[in-house]
Protein backbone atom coordinates (compact mmCIF):
# COMPACT_ATOMS: atom_id res chain seq x y z
CA UNK A 1 0.00 0.00 0.00
CA UNK A 2 1.42 3.43 -0.91
CA UNK A 3 2.67 5.60 1.88
CA UNK A 4 1.24 8.98 2.80
CA UNK A 5 3.42 11.99 2.14
CA UNK A 6 3.39 15.66 3.07
CA UNK A 7 4.17 18.35 0.54
CA UNK A 8 5.37 21.85 1.32
CA UNK A 9 3.47 23.95 -1.20
CA UNK A 10 4.79 27.35 -0.19
CA UNK A 11 7.10 29.09 2.27
CA UNK A 12 4.29 30.78 4.14
CA UNK A 13 0.63 30.27 4.92
CA UNK A 14 -1.89 32.73 3.45
CA UNK A 15 -3.15 33.84 6.87
CA UNK A 16 -1.57 36.11 9.47
CA UNK A 17 -0.39 34.74 12.78
CA UNK A 18 -3.03 35.39 15.43
CA UNK A 19 -0.64 35.35 18.38
CA UNK A 20 -0.85 33.41 21.63
CA UNK A 21 1.04 30.43 22.95
CA UNK A 22 -0.65 27.77 20.79
CA UNK A 23 -0.88 28.13 17.00
CA UNK A 24 -4.27 27.65 15.40
CA UNK A 25 -4.17 25.28 12.43
CA UNK A 26 -7.10 25.16 10.02
CA UNK A 27 -7.67 21.59 8.87
CA UNK A 28 -9.57 21.04 5.65
CA UNK A 29 -9.39 18.61 2.77
CA UNK A 30 -10.86 16.88 -0.22
CA UNK A 31 -14.11 15.00 0.34
CA UNK A 32 -13.09 11.49 1.38
CA UNK A 33 -9.50 12.58 1.92
CA UNK A 34 -9.49 11.51 5.56
CA UNK A 35 -9.69 14.89 7.30
CA UNK A 36 -11.63 13.50 10.26
CA UNK A 37 -9.10 10.70 10.75
CA UNK A 38 -6.28 13.26 10.69
CA UNK A 39 -8.16 15.40 13.23
CA UNK A 40 -8.49 12.41 15.53
CA UNK A 41 -4.78 11.65 15.29
CA UNK A 42 -3.93 15.26 16.09
CA UNK A 43 -6.28 15.16 19.09
CA UNK A 44 -4.59 11.97 20.30
CA UNK A 45 -1.29 13.86 20.29
CA UNK A 46 -2.64 16.62 22.50
CA UNK A 47 -4.20 19.08 20.07
CA UNK A 48 -7.39 20.86 21.05
CA UNK A 49 -9.70 20.11 18.10
CA UNK A 50 -12.69 22.30 17.30
CA UNK A 51 -15.17 20.39 15.13
CA UNK A 52 -16.95 22.93 12.93
CA UNK A 53 -19.71 20.47 12.05
CA UNK A 54 -20.51 19.93 15.72
CA UNK A 55 -20.47 23.68 16.36
CA UNK A 56 -22.84 24.17 13.43
CA UNK A 57 -25.23 21.53 14.76
CA UNK A 58 -25.20 23.24 18.16
CA UNK A 59 -25.94 26.58 16.52
CA UNK A 60 -28.98 25.13 14.75
CA UNK A 61 -30.41 24.18 18.14
CA UNK A 62 -30.41 27.77 19.41
CA UNK A 63 -33.96 29.16 19.63
CA UNK A 64 -33.16 32.44 17.86
CA UNK A 65 -31.55 30.57 14.95
CA UNK A 66 -34.43 28.08 14.76
CA UNK A 67 -36.79 31.04 14.51
CA UNK A 68 -34.77 32.75 11.77
CA UNK A 69 -34.45 29.52 9.77
CA UNK A 70 -38.22 28.98 9.92
CA UNK A 71 -38.87 32.58 8.89
CA UNK A 72 -36.50 32.38 5.90
CA UNK A 73 -37.04 28.81 4.71
CA UNK A 74 -40.52 27.96 5.92
CA UNK A 75 -42.02 25.70 8.62
CA UNK A 76 -41.28 22.62 6.51
CA UNK A 77 -37.65 22.93 7.60
CA UNK A 78 -38.67 22.20 11.21
CA UNK A 79 -39.53 18.87 12.79
CA UNK A 80 -42.79 18.22 14.62
CA UNK A 81 -40.89 19.01 17.83
CA UNK A 82 -39.89 22.43 16.52
CA UNK A 83 -36.25 21.65 15.83
CA UNK A 84 -34.39 22.36 12.59
CA UNK A 85 -34.67 19.38 10.26
CA UNK A 86 -31.10 19.39 8.96
CA UNK A 87 -31.85 16.92 6.19
CA UNK A 88 -34.79 18.93 4.85
CA UNK A 89 -32.82 22.16 5.16
CA UNK A 90 -29.83 20.65 3.41
CA UNK A 91 -31.93 19.47 0.48
CA UNK A 92 -33.38 22.95 0.17
CA UNK A 93 -30.13 24.91 0.17
CA UNK A 94 -27.82 22.35 -1.47
CA UNK A 95 -28.69 23.29 -5.06
CA UNK A 96 -29.59 26.93 -4.43
CA UNK A 97 -26.55 29.19 -3.91
CA UNK A 98 -28.68 32.14 -2.81
CA UNK A 99 -30.45 30.04 -0.17
CA UNK A 100 -27.11 28.69 1.02
CA UNK A 101 -25.76 32.21 1.41
CA UNK A 102 -28.83 33.16 3.43
CA UNK A 103 -28.36 30.16 5.71
CA UNK A 104 -24.70 31.01 6.19
CA UNK A 105 -25.63 34.59 7.08
CA UNK A 106 -27.89 33.22 9.81
CA UNK A 107 -25.58 30.56 11.23
CA UNK A 108 -21.97 31.55 10.57
CA UNK A 109 -21.71 34.58 12.89
CA UNK A 110 -22.74 32.40 15.83
CA UNK A 111 -20.30 29.72 14.74
CA UNK A 112 -17.40 32.17 14.43
CA UNK A 113 -18.12 33.57 17.88
CA UNK A 114 -18.01 30.03 19.27
CA UNK A 115 -14.76 29.25 17.43
CA UNK A 116 -13.21 32.37 18.93
CA UNK A 117 -14.48 31.48 22.40
CA UNK A 118 -13.04 27.96 22.19
CA UNK A 119 -9.71 29.18 20.82
CA UNK A 120 -9.45 31.71 23.65
CA UNK A 121 -10.39 29.08 26.23
CA UNK A 122 -7.83 26.59 24.92
CA UNK A 123 -5.12 29.24 25.04
CA UNK A 124 -6.20 30.33 28.52
CA UNK A 125 -5.95 26.77 29.80
CA UNK A 126 -2.51 26.46 28.21
CA UNK A 127 -2.63 22.66 28.03
CA UNK A 128 -2.72 22.11 24.25
CA UNK A 129 0.39 22.76 22.14
CA UNK A 130 -1.81 23.12 19.07
CA UNK A 131 -5.38 24.19 18.33
CA UNK A 132 -7.05 22.67 15.27
CA UNK A 133 -10.12 24.13 13.55
CA UNK A 134 -11.50 21.15 11.63
CA UNK A 135 -13.80 22.50 8.90
CA UNK A 136 -14.69 21.23 5.45
CA UNK A 137 -15.57 24.75 4.26
CA UNK A 138 -12.77 26.50 6.16
CA UNK A 139 -11.63 28.46 3.10
CA UNK A 140 -15.01 29.00 1.46
CA UNK A 141 -16.38 30.49 4.70
CA UNK A 142 -13.29 32.62 5.34
CA UNK A 143 -12.59 30.90 8.66
CA UNK A 144 -8.92 30.51 7.76
CA UNK A 145 -8.56 34.10 8.97
CA UNK A 146 -8.86 32.72 12.49
CA UNK A 147 -5.87 30.47 11.83
CA UNK A 148 -2.11 30.77 11.71
CA UNK A 149 -1.81 28.22 8.91
CA UNK A 150 -3.86 25.60 7.10
CA UNK A 151 -3.30 21.92 6.34
CA UNK A 152 -5.09 20.24 3.45
CA UNK A 153 -5.71 16.47 3.62
CA UNK A 154 -5.82 14.90 0.18
CA UNK A 155 -5.98 11.52 -1.57
CA UNK A 156 -6.31 10.42 -5.19
CA UNK A 157 -9.85 10.65 -6.47
CA UNK A 158 -10.26 6.90 -6.94
CA UNK A 159 -9.25 6.35 -3.31
CA UNK A 160 -11.64 9.03 -2.11
CA UNK A 161 -14.48 7.65 -4.21
CA UNK A 162 -13.95 4.18 -2.79
CA UNK A 163 -14.00 5.58 0.75
CA UNK A 164 -17.25 7.54 0.34
CA UNK A 165 -18.90 4.62 -1.44
CA UNK A 166 -18.13 2.32 1.47
CA UNK A 167 -18.72 4.79 4.28
CA UNK A 168 -21.62 6.86 2.93
CA UNK A 169 -23.06 4.94 0.00
CA UNK A 170 -22.31 7.77 -2.44
CA UNK A 171 -22.06 7.29 -6.18
CA UNK A 172 -19.44 8.96 -8.36
CA UNK A 173 -22.09 11.46 -9.42
CA UNK A 174 -22.91 12.21 -5.79
CA UNK A 175 -19.27 12.92 -5.03
CA UNK A 176 -18.99 15.17 -8.10
CA UNK A 177 -22.04 17.22 -7.09
CA UNK A 178 -20.68 17.79 -3.60
CA UNK A 179 -17.24 18.68 -4.92
CA UNK A 180 -18.80 21.24 -7.26
CA UNK A 181 -20.30 23.03 -4.25
CA UNK A 182 -16.80 23.70 -2.83
CA UNK A 183 -13.71 25.45 -4.11
CA UNK A 184 -11.60 23.54 -6.67
CA UNK A 185 -9.03 21.32 -4.96
CA UNK A 186 -6.06 23.05 -6.58
CA UNK A 187 -7.23 26.37 -5.20
CA UNK A 188 -7.51 24.91 -1.70
CA UNK A 189 -4.09 23.28 -1.90
CA UNK A 190 -2.53 26.56 -2.97
CA UNK A 191 -3.84 28.15 0.23
CA UNK A 192 -2.29 25.51 2.51
CA UNK A 193 1.02 25.54 4.34
CA UNK A 194 1.14 21.75 4.00
CA UNK A 195 -0.71 19.18 1.88
CA UNK A 196 -0.99 15.83 3.64
CA UNK A 197 -1.47 13.06 1.08
CA UNK A 198 -3.47 10.34 2.81
CA UNK A 199 -3.40 7.56 0.23
CA UNK A 200 -2.19 4.80 2.55
CA UNK A 201 -3.39 3.14 5.73
CA UNK A 202 -3.84 4.67 9.19
CA UNK A 203 -0.33 3.74 10.44
CA UNK A 204 1.15 5.52 7.42
CA UNK A 205 -0.97 8.56 8.18
CA UNK A 206 0.11 8.43 11.83
CA UNK A 207 3.75 8.46 10.78
CA UNK A 208 3.17 11.51 8.60
CA UNK A 209 1.27 13.30 11.38
CA UNK A 210 4.23 12.66 13.69
CA UNK A 211 6.61 14.05 11.07
CA UNK A 212 4.41 17.10 10.53
CA UNK A 213 3.78 17.78 14.22
CA UNK A 214 6.90 19.84 15.13
CA UNK A 215 6.32 22.23 12.25
CA UNK A 216 2.66 22.69 13.13
CA UNK A 217 3.25 23.48 16.80
CA UNK A 218 5.66 26.24 15.80
CA UNK A 219 3.77 27.48 12.73
CA UNK A 220 4.67 31.12 12.33
CA UNK A 221 3.98 32.51 8.86
CA UNK A 222 5.98 35.67 8.23
CA UNK A 223 4.06 37.40 5.46
CA UNK A 224 0.63 38.85 5.01
CA UNK A 225 -1.94 37.07 2.82
CA UNK A 226 -3.08 38.27 -0.53
CA UNK A 227 -6.73 39.25 -0.19
CA UNK A 228 -8.91 36.79 -2.08
CA UNK A 229 -12.63 37.45 -2.25
CA UNK A 230 -15.04 34.60 -1.84
CA UNK A 231 -16.52 33.51 -5.17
Amino acid sequence: MPESTTTNVGPTAPTPRTGGPAPVIGLTGAIGGGKSVAAGLLAARGAAVIDADAVGHEALRRPEIVRRVAERFGPETLTAEGRVDRQALGLLVFSDPAALRDLEAIVHPTMVAEFQRRIAEARRRGEAPLIVLDAAVLLEAGWDRLCDATVFVDAPRDVRLDRVRRARGWTEEGLAVREAAQWPLDRKKARALRVLLNDGDVPSLEAEIDRLWPGLTTAAPDSEPTAEPRP
